[in-house]
């Protein structure tokens, strides 16, 4: 499986004047916004619309990567995964290292020896 285009990708894209002289015209104006200020978080908007609507184009740039469909990206990321560990303060480190490996989210409440760790895994693409 091919790595997929990422926003960052698209934005390194529209830095080379070969990219952006293939884009259609209706992302002049878009294209000018950018060229102004390239470091602008403003700019994301662009990305998405971007790889939504200038496929072409970025397979033709990225030949060895793959398009992915932002919005279903996003649905993929928003979903929680919750689990909860109750145990005495002295035991939490062994529970927390026995966790699997990956990017996890932490929310720690104390009360005298006990703890509670509500911990929500994370999906990366």
């Amino acid at each position: 499986m091919k790595q997929p285009i990422s926003l960052t990708d698209v934005k390194q894209a529209l830095r080379d004047d070969r990219f952006k002289n293939n884009l259609p015209e209706i992302f002049s104006e878009d294209v000018k916004k950018f060229n102004n200020n390239p470091g602008c978080g403003c700019n994301v908007s662009f990305y998405k619309k971007l790889l939504k609507e200038a496929k072409p184009q970025l397979q033709a740039y990225f030949p060895d990567k793959d398009i992915i469909d932002v919005d279903e990206q996003i649905k993929k990321l928003s979903q929680n995964n919750f689990y909860v560990i109750n145990c005495s303060s002295s035991e939490l480190e062994g529970k927390l290292q026995a966790l699997p490996p990956g990017r996890k989210q932490l929310a720690i409440a104390r009360y005298e020896d006990l703890v509670t760790v509500v911990v929500n895994e994370l999906d990366f693409v």
